[in-house]
């Protein structure tokens, strides 16, 4: 296992533009959303079936994949936390408005891909 991965909810609570105590408050939500974006960047690249594949000489990750998480995590923790229903609007629907991975992060690990049949598309 890559020595920056998976993402900690600490990483991704600075990610949101958390202070400390909301990152502390929310540990354990946080960490639930960086695992689920890190796991969903791992099935894409196929990092679910070959762990240490990616991995560079000094044992970490590309720095594409700590953003792409961070990315994933916040756009997540937006639709699932900040919906129109958290914010006093109208209820948000039960169905995310985006599934899957995010566009802008399938660009980012367009370098890193999974072995062929063992990922992607997600």
């Amino acid at each position: 296992m890559a020595q920056n991965w998976p993402i900690s909810g600490a990483v991704l609570g600075a990610a949101l533009g958390f202070k400390q105590q909301q990152i502390i408050d929310e540990a354990g939500e946080l960490q639930f959303f960086a695992d689920t974006a890190c796991s969903i960047i791992d099935r894409h690249t196929g990092r679910h079936v070959e762990q240490a594949r990616h991995e560079l000489p000094n044992g970490s990750l590309p720095p594409e994949f700590t953003m792409s998480a961070r990315e994933q995590g916040k756009h997540m923790w937006n639709q699932t936390k900040s919906g129109g229903g958290a914010r006093g609007g109208e209820q948000a629907s039960s169905a995310p408005a985006g599934v899957g991975l995010l566009a802008k992060v399938a660009v980012w690990l367009e370098p890193y891909p999974p072995r062929p049949g063992f990922g992607g598309g997600s």
